[in-house]
Order: structure tokens, then C-alpha cells, then sequence
């Protein structure tokens, strides 16, 4: 009896942990979201794979960014350091470096 409720204590701190750490990685994710929300990007652009939606009837769908473009082109862009389709983004990143670095890393991971 005793083994057991040792068993089932390693089995419960095993699981306990396993859900604290997969909620730390994912809180770093949403950082990004949250910075695109917070810096009204949602104005102009939509996430459909994140639930991000658009008042504009031609927004556009960012949800597979990151399959096409890199983190240094994307932080460029929103810099107006770089052009896409021979355009520069509408408006500058007005946030922190340390924003732009979340936002762009978490629009590298839409795929």
C-alpha cells in the first residue's frame, strides 16, 4: 500500500510539473500576440490562426508569415528599413526594441 501511494505521488508531481513548465513555454508566445495586439496591429492585419481578427474587410492574413520571411527582414520592415513588393510598411514600429524582438519572433513562428 505504501509503494502505491508513493507510485501515484511521483505519477501526480510528474504530471504537476510537466503542466507548469508547457504553461511557462507558453506564456513566452503570447507575448508576441500581445505586443501585436497592444501596438493596434490588428487595425490592419488579421491572425486567423490565432484568433486575431480584423475590422478592416482587406486586412491582411498574417497566419503564415513566417513561412515566407525571416526575423531580420521582418524587424527591417517594421523599421521601414526594408520594402516589401517595392513598399514600405505604412506605419514605423513605435514600441521598444524589446518589443519589436517579441512581436518578430513570435510572427517567425506563423506558419
Amino acid at each position: 500500500m505504501k509503494n502505491i501511494l508513493i507510485y501515484l505521488g511521483l505519477v501526480i508531481t510528474i504530471v504537476a510539473l510537466y503542466g507548469f513548465a508547457f504553461t511557462i513555454a507558453d506564456d513566452k508566445s503570447d507575448d508576441g500576440k500581445k505586443v501585436f495586439v497592444d501596438n493596434k496591429c490588428n487595425m490592419c492585419h488579421t491572425v486567423t490562426s490565432a484568433g486575431i481578427e480584423s475590422k478592416k474587410s482587406d486586412a491582411v492574413d498574417l497566419s503564415a508569415v513566417g513561412k515566407d520571411r525571416t526575423v531580420e527582414f521582418l524587424t527591417k520592415y517594421l523599421k521601414k528599413e526594408a520594402k516589401l513588393n517595392d513598399k514600405d510598411h505604412k506605419s514605423s514600429f513605435k514600441g521598444t526594441d524589446e518589443d519589436l524582438t517579441k512581436l518578430v519572433d513570435w510572427l517567425s513562428t506563423l506558419k
